[in-house]
């Protein structure tokens, strides 16, 4: 509870209405291969590109849903750290949650078979090293120091802009680390740990989720914005896929949101598709979209105003030289 005290405080010092404003997201880049790594430096030139018109758009923060390389890539030092060379060029605050390629699937001979765990310790420490974003700093709540049960969750974060709650959820795709059943396809069987590691996460997951929408109802506020990495829907979309791993926080999600009764976005990547949905039958105060990613090199402006009914609305920018349309 002592963990909603400081934004539900913000929450009702808040003016009674609250100005229309603007964010971008966008994530699952720079992708490159091993087989063309001649590509590289144009595929890192795009998002910087891409950086250079986000910019442009004087967003009032922006949100980097994870993948800052490609799965196939080795995840060495280098790797996983590039993204401070274009996350640096944000002249905004920048809020990241990690993806799977990042840690998740490092295990994987095409990624080098470097152990997952060290790669997400790696990631906490150098990306989460004080309660600010990246980029322009800006000061946000996060699990380890607002819930002292779940301190290891330096990535989860939570902050308020006009009204509106916003909160960044460390779920990833690869069936979120979990090893699958054996009845799943396909079957992922990453290193020892892993499974601990998932259910550890998922249930702090599943507290900060809970958090974010008792701060919001009791400060009132207007809508809440979630983040995570993870496509949870894409086995119930495209009729294949792993779900073992995102089953709880699925339902969670569509249990909180249903509950909370106000509108509701959530932003994911994952599956490199731009889509616009309403996912949940059971909580159709639910908007969700998926960002563009891999080759589509775009980013989501998503604008906000707190006092209509259906508050958002999104536009596309970037080059759009490569889109896919197949969410699937």
């Amino acid at each position: 509870m002592r963990y909603a005290l400081a934004l539900i405080a913000t929450l009702l010092a808040m003016p009674a209405s609250a100005e229309p404003f603007h964010f971008v997201a966008f994530g699952d880049m720079p992708y490159c291969t091993p087989g063309a790594p001649q590509d590289c430096p144009a595929e890192e030139g795009r998002v910087a590109a891409l950086m250079r018109e986000i910019n442009a758009a004087r967003p009032a923060f922006s949100i980097f849903v994870g993948d800052t390389k490609g799965g196939s890539e080795l995840c060495t030092d280098e790797r996983v750290l590039r993204a401070f060379t274009w996350m640096t060029l944000a002249n905004h605050p920048l809020v990241y949650t990690p993806g799977d390629n990042e840690w998740t699937d490092c295990w994987q001979d095409r990624a080098g078979r470097f152990d997952p765990l060290e790669r997400l310790a790696l990631i906490r420490a150098r990306f989460f090293r004080d309660a600010r974003s990246l980029g322009r700093p800006m000061p946000v709540t996060r699990q380890a120091d607002a819930d002292p049960t779940h301190a290891a969750f330096v990535e989860n974060a939570r902050w308020e802009r006009g009204g509106v709650v916003f909160a960044t959820l460390h779920v990833i795709g690869s069936n979120n680390n979990r090893p699958t059943d054996p009845d799943e396809r396909p079957a992922s069987r990453p290193p020892e740990g892993a499974m601990a590691e998932f259910e550890a996460r998922d249930a702090a997951n599943r507290v900060w989720l809970a958090a974010t929408f008792a701060a919001a109802r009791q400060g009132n506020a207007r809508a809440v914005v979630l983040a995570m990495q993870a496509d949870i829907d894409y086995p119930a979309r495209c009729g294949r896929g792993q779900t073992s791993g995102l089953v709880a926080m699925r339902a969670a999600l569509a249990s909180e949101a249903a509950a909370f009764g106000r509108p509701v976005l959530l932003i994911h990547g994952d599956s490199h598709t731009w889509l616009q949905d309403r996912p949940f039958a059971t909580a159709t105060n639910l908007t969700r979209i998926m960002v563009p990613g891999e080759r589509d090199v775009r980013a989501v402006v998503v604008t906000v105003d707190p006092e209509a009914v259906d508050p958002w609305s999104f536009r596309l920018v970037g080059a759009a030289d490569r889109v896919r349309n197949d969410p699937c």
